[in-house]
């Protein structure tokens, strides 16, 4: 599932004082491969479950109008975690960045 948003629109994003860059993926998906550029978070999301993430966010993002920028491995299951943010949880900046490998921008 590719980004809704163009490159410029989600580095612009991460530039944003405030703004939290969340990968998805599994902690193992993680030390195979992660983002080196910048810092991020790390929750892990299914398409099933993203409980974890209910129960975390309003700790990990305090402010519900800064960009959370989601991405995973492909970018479906960032688009999981950015319906439940933004349906569940009331979150009204959040991108899905599509897949880690589509970040090279960053």
């Amino acid at each position: 599932m590719p980004s809704s948003h163009s490159p410029d629109e989600i580095l612009a994003a991460a530039n944003e004082p405030g703004s939290v860059l969340f990968d998805c993926r599994t902690p193992e998906e993680v030390k195979e491969s992660k983002l080196e550029s910048r810092p991020f978070i790390n929750i892990s999301c299914t398409l099933e479950d993203c409980s974890e993430l209910i129960k975390k966010a309003d700790q990990l993002f305090p402010d519900k109008t800064k960009p959370v920028i989601i991405y995973c491995r492909s970018g479906r299951r960032a688009g999981k975690a950015k319906e439940v943010l933004e349906q569940q949880l009331g979150y009204t900046n959040v991108m899905n960045a599509g897949g880690l490998v589509d970040l090279t921008y960053l």
